[in-house]
């Protein structure tokens, strides 16, 4: 007979199961009720485990991971408060279908709802937001058990591998003693070996990616295809190609979000519109442009002039994504679940109408005067808008650029031309929360090391500040850009900006925060910028240097926003013009 431990026994055969579905790194918070599970985890020398102190930390880290890994991250915490701490990163991933484990320690059923110290009900707690979730008490170790709980842990990890991608939630009820030479059971060799077999019998199938079925495309009638547009997702170089023959062929013009990655892309898209958020705000395009049919891969997108373009529309939409995911807020549109490659292939073979050539002449056209607009307006003008252009004019090929919420994906989105770079674009758009923004740049970084950049808002530092300690507790060499206008100021851009005796107490919100006392409370390089002549020699020098950094950058948000309003009159002009 063996002497063990309860908990230890049923932790092991948890993680041993998850590293022979290849999970390899995990994020681990102090505490005493997940002792079992971070025992065994940093004892397993196949996962690279990181001790983070805050949960809403770790679980931000964790997603930052997974979005670069695209592997499932390991999230182990303790009962109580520290599991909600979790929460929103698990909504961000459930937006977003980025793939985490969430294991959370807990008291046993029978004290929920007793008054007993650190216990809440953690049943299900994530449910509006969760793939999956199990809330599995510390069973007597026989064959039945360990049979029937690694088909519980079996059939997790297969929605959260391949069936419905996304966050999921195992809930350990775990009784003291908690440690490995605590001893609570005696159970044979054989229970052992018996264990070892299920193990090594897992099916295979649990970590293969299934095909997706095509039976939506029988409803697929349209003739015409007038526009594509094209949300945030991991687009393969295979899906540009096919996306490129095809539009060019029928004469079809594409708005794709900056987040797609296919505006910061070395392959060529002929028919791409850089400035379509421009051209959309203007109502006399509505006369030029009026297209029936529009087909949109990947996510969101985040230009509220192509939302409101949509909904105003009589275009009748296609929304193509694996998972038959709605991202339609007329609900109107019809969803087809399908890789993107297999669709495109799947219309190369129907014949289609081809569009008017004119109207994709001057709608590039259009763009390529907007461009030049843009450079006569915001060159060497110290502001949000020539900040992003000279992101993406000075730093090296191939860099991954994490966008933050807010002004600074929108400035990214509405000014960001064809940078000529290749760059790996980063979000967190599925919720679009400002929080946890450090963290999960540093787990981005973390996974593979390539040169990172966080550009992000001073509000946005503000809310994830005490992650700043990750950079040096696990030598992070990650680039943090704050565009410094104290407080955000997108609420500028509404009307509630106005009632200005409303507004200036309860919309804005300046933390006058010195930026470099920071910088030096976590031992982190701090340089200051506030005019055009410094930016490119300082967005170089933060290229040049191996470690973690924040380059302040401070611009005036009423001058930004003189510069945009004569923007937008300028482009008003010319497309009266061209259009009249």
């Amino acid at each position: 007979m063996l002497k063990i431990n309860r908990n230890i026994f049923w932790s092991n055969l948890f993680i041993d199961y998850l590293v022979d579905s290849g999970i390899n790194s995990a994020c681990i918070s102090p505490g005493s009720r997940s002792t079992p599970l971070t025992f065994v985890t940093v004892s397993n020398r196949l996962i690279k485990s990181y001790a983070i102190i805050d949960e809403r930390s770790s679980a931000f880290f964790a997603l930052g991971l997974s979005k670069s890994s695209q592997t499932p991250t390991l999230i182990i915490t303790t009962s109580g408060t520290a599991v909600a701490e979790l929460y929103p990163a698990i909504i961000e991933a459930h937006q977003s279908r980025t793939p985490l484990i969430v294991c959370t320690a807990d008291r046993p059923a029978y004290l929920r709802n007793t008054g007993s110290n650190q216990t809440i009900n953690q049943n299900n707690i994530f449910k509006n937001h969760i793939r999956f979730s199990a809330d599995i008490p510390i069973m007597e170790i026989n064959r039945n058990n360990i049979k029937n709980f690694l088909s519980l842990v079996s059939k997790g990890i297969n929605i959260c591998l391949n069936e419905d991608v996304g966050p999921i939630h195992f809930n350990f009820q775990f009784e003291k003693p908690f440690e490995p030479d605590s001893y609570t059971d005696k159970i044979s060799l054989g229970l052992i070996d018996y264990s070892t077999k299920v193990l090594s019998g897992k099916n295979e199938k649990d970590i293969e990616k299934p095909t997706k079925s095509f039976s939506a495309y029988s409803k697929f009638e349209y003739k015409n295809i007038s526009l594509i547009t094209i949300g945030s997702g991991d687009f393969e170089k295979n899906f540009i190609k096919k996306l490129n023959d095809f539009t060019k062929k029928y004469n079809i013009p594409v708005f794709a979000d900056i987040s797609s990655g296919l505006r910061t892309n070395s392959l060529e898209l002929d028919n791409l519109i850089y400035n379509y958020d421009t051209l959309l705000r203007n109502v006399e395009l509505e006369n030029l442009f009026k297209p029936k049919n529009i087909i949109h891969f990947g996510r969101n997108i985040t230009s509220t002039a192509l939302e409101d373009f949509l909904i105003k529309s009589k275009s009748k939409r296609i929304i193509v994504n694996e998972f038959g995911d709605r991202f339609d807020s007329t609900k109107k549109a019809m969803i087809i679940k399908s890789e993107p490659v297999s669709f495109l292939k799947s219309l190369a073979e129907r014949n289609l109408i081809n569009n008017s050539k004119d109207i994709l002449s001057t709608l590039l056209k259009l763009d390529l005067e907007i461009e030049s607009i843009k450079s006569n307006i915001f060159s060497n003008r110290f502001s949000e808008v020539e900040v992003m252009k000279r992101i993406t004019e000075e730093l090296p090929e191939n860099s991954q650029i994490f966008i933050g919420n807010s002004l600074p994906i929108r400035d990214f989105d509405f000014f960001i031309g064809n940078s000529n770079k290749k760059f790996n674009i980063f979000t967190n758009r599925g919720a679009s929360g400002i929080d946890g923004l450090i963290s999960t740049a540093a787990g981005i970084c973390t996974s593979n090391r390539k040169p990172t950049y966080l550009v992000l808002g001073d509000l946005s530092f503000y809310y994830d500040m005490n992650s700043l300690l990750l950079l040096k507790k696990f030598n992070i060499p990650l680039k943090i850009i704050i565009i410094n206008n104290n407080g955000g100021r997108i609420f500028e851009y509404l009307p509630i900006s106005n009632y200005r005796n409303v507004f200036n107490k309860f919309f804005l919100t300046p933390t006058n925060l010195d930026f470099k006392r920071v910088a030096d409370t976590f031992s982190i390089d701090h340089i200051f910028c506030d005019n055009p002549d410094q930016l490119n020699k300082n967005l170089v020098l933060i290229n040049k240097l191996k470690s973690s950094v924040i380059l302040e950058l401070k611009v005036n948000p009423f001058y930004t926003k003189s510069l945009k309003n004569k923007f937008r009159e300028r482009i008003s002009k010319l497309i009266s013009n061209k259009l009249s």
